[in-house]
């Protein structure tokens, strides 16, 4: 397996990412211990990457698929809160139902421009004050728009961007 550091975050990712959404209840339904073993297998190959998002409800499987793993993993969360109590409450329950101390990378999901992204400020205060706490390594977005990425690297406090291509 190929790795790759990811950008200015220092985090030495897989070039192949495993996400998480197609495992969860919002398409295969897998049950969880099947799901957990599939993503156990992608890290036994070597992705240590893995997508998730708060919609995907998929924390369940991660968190079995990580028990016991030795290697080091990068965990991606994303959430759609857009207050800064929102994204307090979206980042405790990641880490709750991860059984984690901290997120590696924690993402407004779905950004379309730096308006959308600005629109969202209470919740990048938050995920922001969370970084100086060491609950969230990295701050990012995620968006399905060239805006949303011009936006997003016009903004010195978001380190990373996760465009989705087809």
């Amino acid at each position: 397996m190929q790795y790759r550091v990811l950008g200015r975050t220092g985090m030495k990712v897989s070039r192949l990412c495993f996400g998480a959404l197609t495992i969860g209840p919002l398409q295969a339904g897998l049950p969880v211990a099947n799901g957990a073993r599939i993503i156990r297998r992608a890290l036994e190959a070597g992705v240590n990457f893995i997508d998730t998002a708060e919609l995907y409800r998929t924390y369940p499987y991660i968190r079995e698929a990580l028990q016991g793993f030795a290697g080091d993993v990068v965990v991606v969360s994303k959430s759609y809160a857009y207050t800064y109590h929102g994204m307090r409450e979206s980042v405790e329950k990641a880490l709750r139902e991860l059984g984690r101390d901290y997120i590696d990378i924690f993402m407004l999901h779905e950004q379309e421009s730096r308006l959308t992204i600005e629109g969202h400020r209470e919740a990048v205060q938050y995920l922001l004050e969370a970084k100086e706490r060491g609950l969230v390594r990295a701050v990012g977005i995620s968006t399905h728009h060239v805006e949303g990425v011009l936006g997003a690297a016009a903004m010195p406090e978001i380190d990373v961007v996760h465009p989705l291509l087809n």
